[in-house]
């Protein structure tokens, strides 16, 4: 999520006790930190976009993170607030951070929430990486009905997800073999549903709108060969993926006496191409000449 959301569930979540909308208002200000210290990631961005994006999401949004750097901020912030003591000021760290984790988890992005004993990035595919509905909840609602209303939104938002799947499911690829199906937010629109449909010999990407009942593919791309793949995937560009993102895909062609294979991250469009994107160039031997990740746009070219 976005730090504007962030920060104003911490704010949230620092006012339940009662206290006044103020920075004399210790756990408010220990939850708001904490609700934005996961994000302290983009000091990577001094490195270039590369390691930005491949620490992001990473050791900053697991759980035994979360105990640490509430713990330390939580000391620190007893400097400032001798009063409220550090248990109350750990807490509101701890919670405001906690709740930085649930809600990236809700998006596509993913989090390595249980680092360092998987470096997997779970998601659950509920919200944008923006969601306007969820800031207006935030800055309209009185205390004593604002965790109803996040409830009953996502609440809804999952709901309309399972709604989708069941059209795709029935509707629009009944006699497809799946070996998943996963349904992700396409926009802020909650009606409007990107999905990636996994088949034996091939994915299907595309967007499903609830109210107008209509399917719209994107791209079929069809599955590289597994001994291929197990090669691909060990090579520099094929781990990064594979850390990257949950869902990517990559295919092979043949240029002249070279092999270019062309990645693809499957979760994020812009018009007509994936928004992140790899090219990997071996020689007829086997051997990689040229790997290079391309985030956002064709033109970034950042080498490995």
């Amino acid at each position: 999520m976005d730090p504007l959301t962030h920060g104003l569930v911490g704010m949230a979540l620092g006012l339940q006790n009662g206290g006044s909308l103020s920075l004399a208002n210790g756990t408010l200000v220990a939850s708001v930190i904490g609700s934005l210290l996961p994000d302290a990631d983009i000091v990577f961005q001094i490195r270039g976009d590369y390691a930005y994006l491949k620490q992001h999401r990473g050791f900053s949004h697991s759980l035994p993170t979360a105990v640490v750097a509430a713990a330390l901020t939580g000391w620190v912030l007893t400097f400032f607030y001798p009063n409220y003591g550090f248990d109350g000021l750990f807490a509101g760290v701890l919670v405001g951070f906690l709740s930085h984790l649930f809600l990236d988890l809700l998006n596509s992005y993913g989090v390595k929430i249980l680092w360092p004993l998987s470096q997997r990035k779970y998601t659950l595919n509920l919200l944008p990486l923006f969601d306007p509905f969820l800031v207006l909840i935030c800055l309209l609602s009185k205390q004593s009905v604002f965790w109803g209303l996040v409830g009953f939104y996502l609440g809804g938002r999952w709901l309309l997800k399972k709604w989708a799947e069941k059209i795709l499911r029935t509707r629009f690829f009944p006699e497809k073999c799946l070996f998943s199906l996963n349904v992700l937010p396409a926009s802020a629109n909650p009606l409007l549903w990107d999905f990636i449909l996994e088949t034996e010999n091939k994915f299907i990407v595309g967007s499903l709108h609830l109210a107008k009942g209509s399917c719209q593919i994107f791209r079929k791309l069809v599955r590289v060969r597994e001994d291929l793949a197990a090669i691909f995937q060990k090579t520099l560009l094929g781990q990064l993926f594979r850390e990257f993102t949950p869902f990517y895909h990559f295919y092979v062609e043949k240029e002249d006496e070279k092999l270019v294979c062309r990645f693809m991250d499957l979760r994020y469009r812009v018009q007509d191409r994936f928004l992140h994107n790899g090219t990997l160039v071996m020689d007829s031997q086997g051997r990689v000449i040229k790997e290079i990740f391309q985030p956002y746009s064709p033109a970034h070219v950042i080498s490995l």
